[in-house]
């Protein structure tokens, strides 16, 4: 399918068999070496060189310094009894070296397995509290057909303060997407008491302002921090039977409807401060209606999607404006060729947050 968004990735990269090949390449080059040169001229001692090098090439799943220290030892031991005018003192010398970087080259190669086991938890345990706190959605709803993507900033903790939820509610489908201002376990414990507060109010306010408001005083009661602590998202509501939907924005990006190809940023008549500082106005936030019929998308995404930057420092832009939004049919396939282009303009690391949410208006049941 043509895109704006598509484009060729790059092949996986290659076997490191030969860079794991280097250290018995370097043992049998300088045992060459020796053997090529007078024997008065010895390069015993440079052996201690390969179960370095060995340290830093061979996987952590197969250790291998002890097997080519062995290898050098009994080189070192040959090519010194093979040379002319090689004092014993220089022989032991040379031995204690090979055997004592060896040692360190195993110690080393131990330190980085237990750092590894070390990280392999900390991403399990994120796994697991990202499980409970962006669990998996419902695909298709009452009224829409929804899809999410997620991405975090900080790849050994797979979970950031950017939040989403999707439901059915007796006022009909509603779903969030939002963003906590900072990082780390404050952002993490302030999207779980909105996604908390969202869960029970979605179910028992018929006004999405209420909503809002709950979730505002929920972050005020949380314990002070030496930083502002306040959450900007958007709050969508489809009534069962209406061709409209109803939106709260409390100083989030604006959703972007696809209605038959063309795009619209869903731009609020009204800017409302974000959650934990809606008491800075003295209005709640405004809720404004949009059209919204059967087969119309509607892209709801956080900050990280268009704050990513490419090299060159230039931030990622969704071109509102390209012929090929009308080939979109459904959310996961607009959502994949959208995360695909942000890690193609950004790289693989990024450096905020991305959630992205899409929905699809499905004929009314």
């Amino acid at each position: 399918m043509s895109s704006q968004f598509a484009s060729d990735t790059p092949p996986p990269g290659r076997s490191g068999r030969l860079v794991r090949a280097m250290p018995y390449a370097l043992i049998l080059a300088i045992v060459i070496a020796d053997l090529a040169t007078p024997r008065d001229i010895s390069f015993a001692a440079t052996l201690s060189v390969p179960p370095a090098l060995g340290a830093l090439v061979t996987p952590l799943k197969q250790p291998r310094p002890f097997v080519i220290g062995a290898f050098c030892v009994v080189f070192s031991l040959l090519l010194s009894f093979y040379a002319d005018g090689i004092s014993r003192v220089v022989m032991v010398g040379t031995e204690f070296s090979v055997v004592m970087v060896t040692l360190l080259s195993w110690a080393v190669v131990r330190y980085a397995q237990q750092q590894q086991r070390m990280l392999t938890d900390v991403r399990t345990v994120a796994e697991v509290a990202q499980q409970v706190l962006l669990r998996a959605l419902p695909t298709d709803l009452i009224s829409v057909r929804s899809a999410v993507r997620y991405a975090a900033a900080a790849a050994e903790a797979r979970i950031g303060g950017d939040l989403y939820e999707v439901t059915t509610t007796p006022f009909g489908d509603r779903l969030i997407i939002g963003d906590v201002r900072g990082k780390g376990l404050p952002a993490v414990e302030a999207a779980a008491d909105v996604l908390g507060i969202f869960r029970e109010a979605a179910h028992q306010e018929g006004e999405l302002a209420a909503i809002a408001v709950r979730m505002h005083q929920a972050l005020l009661r949380r314990p002070q921090s030496d930083t502002e602590e306040f959450v900007t998202a958007v709050l969508v509501s489809i009534p069962p039977g209406s061709a409209q939907a109803e939106i709260v924005n409390c100083g989030h990006p604006s959703p972007l409807l696809i209605h038959a190809g063309t795009v619209t940023p869903l731009e609020p008549p009204e800017p409302s401060p974000p959650l934990g500082l809606l008491d800075l106005v003295a209005e709640p936030p405004q809720v404004y209606k949009v059209d919204f019929v059967p087969g119309d998308l509607m892209l709801l995404y956080t900050d990280g999607t268009t704050e990513a930057r490419d090299r060159r420092g230039s931030f990622f832009r969704i071109d509102v404006g390209h012929p090929d939004w009308a080939t979109y049919q459904e959310p996961d396939q607009l959502l994949d060729d959208v995360l695909r282009a942000v890690h193609e303009h950004a790289g693989p690391r990024l450096t905020d947050d991305l959630a992205l949410l899409a929905v699809k208006r499905l004929p009314d049941p």
